[in-house]
């Protein structure tokens, strides 16, 4: 189902044929663009107040079976990223680089993301799973029993 539904999306590259193609091109592309950085930044915001939640009801990082890298303050880090990127690019819609002050339609075409983004609801509830945390925490017994060596192995191959 979904390879269908790219390739009737895929079908939307024949519009460039059309005379106002780059019209239609240039606002497919303003819904497209921002939206990586409102993902990212709601990603690394889920991350902060999942953390903050976990560490309230008093669970420990040992209780988590995936850990970021970076840990929180590796989100915290991109949320900030992400949110000097959306203020600049707010900047840049209100006023171009080229000069001047943008119109209703060149502010949308630059940010047209946000008000789409603005009506997303994210269910966090359904589909949850319950992890068995036995077979988790006796494989962490057994990589603290091994060598370092050998465990370096284990990350490695």
């Amino acid at each position: 189902m979904s390879v269908l539904l790219i390739i009737i999306f895929g079908l939307l590259a024949y519009v460039n044929l059309d005379a106002s193609g780059e019209i239609v091109f240039a606002w497919l592309q303003a819904l497209s663009c921002l939206a990586a950085l409102f993902t990212w930044g709601s990603i690394c915001l889920a991350h902060i107040r999942f953390r903050n939640a976990w560490k309230f009801h008093g669970h420990t990082l040992d209780e988590i079976p995936f850990k970021a890298v970076g840990g929180v303050y590796g989100s915290w880090l991109g949320l900030s990223l992400v949110i000097l990127v959306l203020i600049a690019q707010f900047f840049v819609a209100i006023a171009p680089p080229k000069g001047g002050i943008n119109d209703a339609e060149g502010f949308f075409q630059t940010y047209l993301a946000l008000p789409v983004v603005l009506f997303f609801w994210i269910d966090v509830d359904s589909g949850r799973r319950e992890i068995d945390w036995e077979p988790i925490h006796a494989e962490r017994e057994r990589l603290a029993a091994i060598p370092a060596w050998r465990r370096l192995l284990n990350i490695i191959f």
